[in-house]
């Protein structure tokens, strides 16, 4: 007996492909005859060869069958880039419709593959099918086992996966995660006298990952987490596997982030929510690796004056962080500097406490939620030539109440108190209720 040979590059015809990834032992098994999966793959470092059972393939042409079975000793075996198998662990080679003519002498049936690991076959980006596509070749038979004559394969073509010239069949498909192809008619040419026969097929995939990654939460590189509040936390989980999904152990990972203002990530991979803004948040294993993207959500931010009036300046905010237009922000009264505007700003809600004042001078505020002030003259939101722009909350009304200066209303709002306005204000393309409060132009 003899164990299988490896080599560390598969080839297609004349050009090494090593995006290419062998999956072995991909099977056939009629509907009435489902197989039960072979021994799995053992563990190893990425791009190592990892040997498995094949599967042998056994055909019937006067009972017009297809069965297949793990690869018996002194079979013979075959080689790749990285070599797995397993039939209904990795892939799932399925056939039906089993038929022969014996005026032409075509022995035909139809054969559908499906993809059972976590990357997507057929595609070297995730999305964009291989021009090669899909193929299950032959790499040994077809051998005729009993009755005479010669059984061959009329495939799609042939090209160099484990030996030259072998014949295969492609599947021009990109297969995500347990998707299932289209039936593919396999013909394959023998006289009469042919009775049985046997052959091995391996199915040779381009993926994404070739050498291996490594998931975060059980995502492929590349996932959105979705929404994390700032100062929450998340605990990611990470695991570096084979290009076929099989976990690799005593991994260890180093974590990063793209931009530390958005979120961060410690040592032990716990994410913690700093500021809105979309960011990844990335792990290495050696020389695989791995993302996730988080949505870091908007906040309140408080203003505490400690530095200036300035707005724009960090040290002016509660947690260094000017707000951003997905953040609400809170003026308190009885701070040091009240702030001012120094450019046009757009937040969310928008809270001035009574007796402490917002300035816009003559850039424009737009509020893309509640605004509330106080009632005191002179306080609450002050300009010269600025507006306070009502865009609103595209889920539902908004709310307005206090002292604003000159508005124009762009959203859909209500008032839930009165409303002092120091000049006239606009509707446009919105909508402003007044139920059981006043709206007033008043001076300030």
């Amino acid at each position: 007996m003899h164990p299988p040979r490896h080599h560390r590059l598969l080839r297609r015809g004349s050009s090494l492909l090593p995006v290419a990834l062998a999956f072995a032992a991909a099977a056939c098994a009629d509907r009435a005859n489902p197989l039960a999966p072979d021994p799995g793959p053992g563990t190893g470092t990425p791009g190592a060869p990892i040997t498995v059972q094949a599967l042998q393939c056994s055909a019937s042409r006067a009972a017009l069958t297809v069965r297949c079975s793990p690869l018996q000793p002194g079979k013979g075996g075959a080689s790749g880039d990285i070599i797995v198998g397993s039939q209904g662990i990795f892939v799932q080679v399925t056939t039906s419709g089993v038929a022969y003519n014996a005026g032409t002498g075509q022995f035909t049936f139809n054969t559908t593959l499906q993809n059972l690991i976590e990357q997507p076959m057929g595609t070297t980006d995730g999305t964009t099918l291989d021009p090669n596509g899909i193929r299950i070749f032959f790499h040994a038979g077809p051998s005729v086992t009993s009755g005479t004559g010669v059984a061959s394969v009329l495939p799609d073509g042939f090209a160099t996966f484990t030996a030259t010239g072998q014949p295969y069949y492609q599947y021009n498909q990109v297969l995500a995660s347990g998707a299932t192809s289209a039936a593919k008619a396999w013909t394959l040419i023998m006289p009469p006298t042919v009775l049985t026969f046997d052959f091995l097929l391996y199915v040779s995939a381009p993926v994404e990952y070739p050498n291996g990654y490594v998931t975060l939460d059980g995502n492929l590189p590349g996932a959105s987490y979705g929404s994390l509040h700032p100062g929450a936390t998340h605990p990611l989980v990470a695991v570096a596997k084979t290009a076929v999904g099989v976990g690799i152990p005593g991994a260890t990972y180093t974590f990063g982030t793209a931009d530390p203002s958005c979120a961060t990530v410690d040592a032990g991979g716990t994410v913690t929510g700093v500021r809105y803004a979309t960011c990844s948040i990335t792990v290495s294993s050696g020389a695989l690796a791995g993302s996730l993207s988080f949505d870091v959500t908007g906040t309140t931010r408080s203003w505490t004056g400690a530095t200036s009036t300035d707005w724009n300046l960090g040290t002016n905010w509660g947690g260094g962080f000017v707000p951003a237009v997905a953040d609400s922000v809170s003026i308190p009264f009885g701070v040091p500097n009240y702030p001012a505007l120094t450019s046009a700003v757009t937040v969310r809600g928008v809270t001035v406490a009574d007796n402490a004042t917002l300035s816009l001078g003559t850039f424009d505020l737009f509020a893309g939620d509640n605004v509330a002030t106080g009632p005191t003259a002179g306080s609450g939101i002050l300009s010269t030539t600025g507006r306070l722009v009502l865009a609103g909350n595209p889920s539902g009304p908004s709310t307005v109440h206090g002292r604003i200066p000159t508005f124009l209303v762009t959203g859909q709002y209500t008032l839930d108190g009165d409303v002092a306005a120091v000049a006239s204000g606009q509707v446009d393309l919105g909508k402003l209720v007044s139920p059981n409060f006043n709206l007033l132009v008043v001076s300030q």
